[in-house]
């Protein structure tokens, strides 16, 4: 691989601003050229100042010495970039892509994809009339056991696929003991009620919430580990814990495929260590499992009678290390792109995250649409 590309990143307001920085500026063959925040989804958003507020996030990414600019539409003309990464709130991503597109450059959108599956749909088409590429960014695609189990599910020797459970979540974006990667492992400060209620994250119009922030997690995991479309899903949501809010701290989905089914929960209200390492994956000849080991997880085959192998750790694929690697590989030497951050597949996750945010609202089971996967 040869050649370096130039990237920029656009707004502060979601925490994976911090990660991204970080891995552009380590990249090798990627340059991080410029930042810039968007306007927020609501001015109240600018006003905190503690760790992993939008304001915080925006002067711990100085410290890269990216050129920083007032105005990303100035800054797109001016860097003329090779990729833009969109980490803004989800409210914010269409509007944000929509400028990204019309000057021809690609996007890394920050999961999940959009607000919902109509947003989802007009990005889609903003990239289809422009002709510029549009990829989202899952921590998860830079997990390399993940494919490990992928691998080990395609291959058959566990049996068919009857069930996927997917559990993510943490105590929320700024909870107790709240530590994101890139942020030098700082860790989340008390927030009163008030100073929370001003984040994008605790408001539904901004695209905040747990379903979508960590229910998107299984809604993805499960389509790319299923070979069929999703039929349906019944769900159900709650605010537990965060009376101040009008999103839901907890949500958890039941997804109906053809052949097989996936519990996808995600959680605001729960210590991160206190989850399973990864999704679980039920076969008719056993369990293909995620377990912390050695500061990483390895993956472990469960067979019937209770007979357990561990595999061996993944050979180490550097571009699948990130994002900026990714892409970096697909734009230089003409390497795909994993299926999972591809745009097509994002929006098969988002018709089934859709169909949950509105079964979680209506009480019954709803429709996924089968356009989707082209059926």
């Amino acid at each position: 691989m040869s050649g370096r590309l130039k990237a920029v990143v656009i707004g502060a307001a979601h925490v994976h601003i911090l990660e991204v920085c970080k891995y552009v500026s380590d990249c090798e063959h990627m340059e991080l050229a410029a930042v810039a925040d968007a306007e927020p989804f609501d001015p109240s958003d600018l006003e905190g100042a503690k760790p992993y507020s939008r304001r915080w996030n925006f002067d711990y990414v100085r410290r890269y010495g990216a050129t920083v600019y007032g105005d990303y539409r100035q800054m797109l003309d001016e860097i003329r970039p090779d990729l833009a990464f969109i980490t803004t709130e989800n409210a914010k991503h269409v509007d944000v892509f929509c400028e990204v597109a019309k000057r021809g450059i690609a996007a890394s959108i920050e999961k999940p994809l959009a607000r919902d599956y109509r947003e989802a749909l007009q990005i889609a088409k903003i990239a289809r009339e422009t002709g510029a590429e549009a990829f989202v960014n899952w921590p998860i695609a830079w997990r390399q056991w993940l494919y490990q189990m992928k691998a080990a599910l395609d291959s058959g020797k566990m049996g068919k696929l009857i069930k996927v459970r997917h559990l993510a979540g943490q105590t929320g974006p700024v909870g107790p003991g709240a530590v994101h990667r890139g942020s030098g492992d700082t860790r989340a400060e008390d927030m009163t009620p008030e100073e929370k209620s001003k984040m994008w994250w605790y408001r539904a119009h901004a695209g905040g919430g747990a379903f979508l922030d960590m229910c998107c997690y299984g809604s993805m995991v499960s389509v790319w580990f299923s070979s069929e479309p999703c039929r349906s899903v019944a769900a159900v949501d709650g605010n537990f814990a965060h009376g101040f809010s009008d999103v839901e701290d907890n949500g958890a989905m039941l997804l109906r495929f053809p052949s097989s089914v996936a519990v996808v929960e995600g959680t605001w209200t729960t210590p991160a260590l206190a989850l399973p390492a990864g999704p679980e994956i039920y076969c008719t000849g056993g369990a293909i499992l995620g377990e912390r080991h050695a500061g990483g997880v390895r993956v472990k085959l469960v067979g019937l009678m209770g007979d357990i192998t561990y595999l061996d750790p993944p050979e180490t694929d550097p571009a699948l290390s990130n994002m900026a690697c990714a892409f970096s590989a697909y734009r230089l030497d003409g390497r795909e792109m994993p299926r999972i951050v591809r745009l097509d597949e994002n929006l098969r996750a988002m018709a089934v995250l859709d169909a949950g945010l509105r079964a979680a609202k209506s009480g019954k089971a709803e429709p996924v649409d089968a356009a989707a996967w082209g059926v």
